[in-house]
């Protein structure tokens, strides 16, 4: 197993846990981690003793607050975009691709590429203080691929609430909407995500694996099949320079504290 720096893997009986482990205890995307998480990945699915997999933004730390500001903000609306998009497509699609069970663990905020990332897995387990948002709109950030994402997995009107609120959704509301399948304590939130991959790891492999492959597909798909439409959303974004005069705002504070005010 190869070593990466932004994530931490730990196997536990058969269920490989990756841990995000940006400096910043949000846990943004760079393009660094994202490459992390990519190979993390793929070598745990690769993996013939890893029965299921587990992601967590670790203890008392953010599923993932998004993508990087100090790196989006120097995104131009050019050319630049087109490859910003086409990691982040990449980057969900690695994560729709693994035939094993897969389980996130989600705590604190999960905004933005964080919210959308995490709809990529089987099974996602929140604790009670987590937090969703999609408040791109809000800020001069085109919101095209979470609704293309949130439209899929949640039906047109949510998605719609979703994108155009703009506001934090807590666990409860989360899973009132059904994209959190359970709740749990902050404390109980990695032994549970555990026990659920072990649960899902239990099931006969060759049924699970080529069910998963069927459903996931269509998502795959739709991903790859409206990244020029998220790229031409995004172009438009950034050329308009709202999303850099958003990032220049926050990024005057700590990015602990800009995500609070995001």
């Amino acid at each position: 197993m190869s070593e990466q720096k932004l994530v931490k893997i730990v196997n536990d009986d058969g269920i490989r846990v990756i841990t995000l482990n940006h400096e910043s205890r949000n846990n943004p995307f760079s393009a660094a981690l994202e490459d992390d998480i990519k190979q993390a990945l793929r070598e745990a699915d690769a993996d013939a003793t890893v029965a299921a997999i587990v992601v967590t933004g670790g203890e008392g730390r953010s599923f993932s607050a998004g993508g990087d500001f100090n790196e989006v903000k120097n995104l131009s609306g050019g050319a630049d975009v087109d490859r910003w998009i086409d990691r982040v497509t990449d980057l969900y699609a690695s994560a729709l691709r693994v035939s094993k069970p897969t389980v996130a663990a989600v705590d604190h905020y999960a905004i933005g590429m964080g919210f959308q990332f995490a709809l990529m897995f089987d099974w996602r387990v929140a604790s009670s203080q987590a937090e969703f948002r999609m408040p791109e709109l809000r800020h001069g950030i085109g919101c095209s691929m979470g609704g293309t994402i949130l439209n899929y997995v949640l039906g047109f009107s949510t998605m719609q609430k979703i994108i155009y609120e703009c506001d934090g959704i807590s666990a409860a509301r989360a899973q009132d909407y059904g994209f959190i399948n359970e709740i749990v304590e902050p404390d109980q939130l990695l032994t549970r995500a555990i026990a659920i991959a072990r649960q899902l790891a239990s099931y006969p492999r060759a049924s699970y694996k080529s069910t998963k492959a069927a459903v996931g597909q269509g998502l795959v798909d739709l991903l790859y099949e409206s990244a020029d439409r998220s790229k031409a959303v995004h172009r438009a974004s950034f050329s308009d320079r709202s999303a850099q005069r958003h990032f220049a705002r926050v990024l005057g504070t700590k990015y602990e504290d800009a995500v609070a005010v995001q």
